[in-house]
């Protein structure tokens, strides 16, 4: 399930755009390179969100369309190796936002408000000193 679609992509960017990133030549957008380039967008939130959310997260909360739509649009520039100030920004930008939800410095909430499935912790499991060891039971 992708986070966002080629219509997503298209509310950003003008067709003419998105066809110029994605065909070399013709008047319709390559609906497989755009795909690719969401797919790679979502693998990069996953790895992030991965770390305090249950992933893929569903339903698809607006945070994480935006970013996602970001992050597609970042990776369709860079197909041609020229990529826009501003896409750089909105991409740089989307990445410190995951980075602070992976540290638990912000959240992730989901479309009715609530906070996103949260993955089961593992707690740190820790033992006392040991009180027999081979030195000390030497004497027994």
């Amino acid at each position: 399930m992708a986070y966002c679609s080629e219509d997503d992509l298209l509310k950003m960017i003008p067709s003419e755009d998105l066809t110029d990133l994605t065909v070399e030549s013709g008047e319709v957008p390559d609906s497989l390179i755009v795909s690719d380039a969401i797919g790679k967008a979502d693998a990069e939130i996953d790895s992030y969100l991965g770390v305090k959310y249950v992933v893929p997260v569903s339903p698809t909360p607006e945070q994480v369309k935006a970013l996602s739509v970001d992050l597609a649009i970042y990776h369709l520039f860079s197909r041609r190796s020229i990529i826009p100030p501003v896409r750089q920004q909105k991409y740089e930008a989307a990445v410190a936002f995951l980075k602070q939800v992976a540290a638990g410095q912000a959240v992730i909430i989901g479309p009715g408000g609530e906070s996103a499935t949260m993955a089961h912790e593992v707690a740190d499991a820790t033992s006392a000193v040991r009180c027999f060891t081979r030195d000390t039971l030497s004497d027994w």
